[in-house]
């Protein structure tokens, strides 16, 4: 059976879950918008590249965990593509720049993924569109049928799984728009007359700040991810934006 820490990822719009591979799931949809108090700076394309790296996650940030290389893929690519398609989201081809960050992992019966995307795009306004494609009608459904496709291709023989989406109360705040989803998957392994059943969880949580799309997934197997490590990641992430653009 392969890692089932790891659930395939579907970018930002995605939000999706990293896992299975490589997966950023990020990450997602339940819309809060906190309106922003302050006018944000505006992000010209020479920019971009450096403000998209200076707000994702680092180490230093989950030292506990071990650090590892996540460049993003063609096939990331690929399957991005296909799901902006599939909600109707802003192309990839319209960022100005995009940041992914290393993903971070621990190893056990519990074993925990973690990682973040930025995106910097020419404007607030398309932040907001692609955001609103997400937590439109066709958002869960894309994004549920895009991670179920990876993941059964990744399952060995013998082997099933079921999924289920959901939107959950996003645990970000300072920012000009959120979202999030929890995918619950649980595999099923038999052998002759036995068959073990594994739970897995895949959050993927985001937020709009100015021209920028910030998006950080937790999976973790065995147990929900705890919602304090991810208040206390959002809250970074929303610090570093702030610092980052204004």
């Amino acid at each position: 059976m392969t890692d089932e820490s790891n659930p395939p990822r579907t970018r930002r719009r995605q939000i999706v879950l990293r896992g299975v591979g490589a997966l950023s799931l990020a990450t997602l949809l339940a819309l809060g918008a906190d309106a922003a108090l302050a006018a944000h700076r505006t992000i010209s394309s020479s920019q971009a590249q450096s403000v998209a790296t200076a707000i994702g996650l680092r180490h230093s940030d989950l030292p506990s965990l071990s650090q590892q290389s996540n460049p993003i893929t063609a096939q990331e690519r690929r399957l991005n593509a296909q799901l902006t398609t599939c909600v109707g989201g802003v192309p990839d081809s319209k960022a100005l720049g995009e940041a992914q960050s290393p993903s971070f992992a621990s190893s056990g019966n519990s074993s925990v993924t973690v990682n973040s995307d930025t995106e910097i795009l020419p404007s607030a306004s398309l932040v907001a569109k692609d955001l609103a494609s997400i937590t439109g009608s066709r958002g869960l459904p894309c994004l549920q049928a895009q991670l179920a496709g990876q993941l059964r291709s990744s399952i060995s023989k013998g082997e099933t799984l079921t999924i289920h989406g959901a939107r959950f109360p996003s645990v970000v705040s300072g920012s000009d728009g959120t979202f999030a989803i929890r995918f619950s998957v649980v595999v099923h392994a038999t052998s002759g007359t036995s068959t073990v059943s594994v739970p897995l969880y895949a959050d993927s949580i985001g937020f709009a700040y100015g021209q920028a799309e910030v998006s950080f997934s937790v999976v973790e197997t065995g147990a929900k991810p705890s919602a304090a490590l991810e208040r206390r990641l959002a809250a970074l992430l929303v610090a570093r934006a702030r610092a980052a653009i204004g």
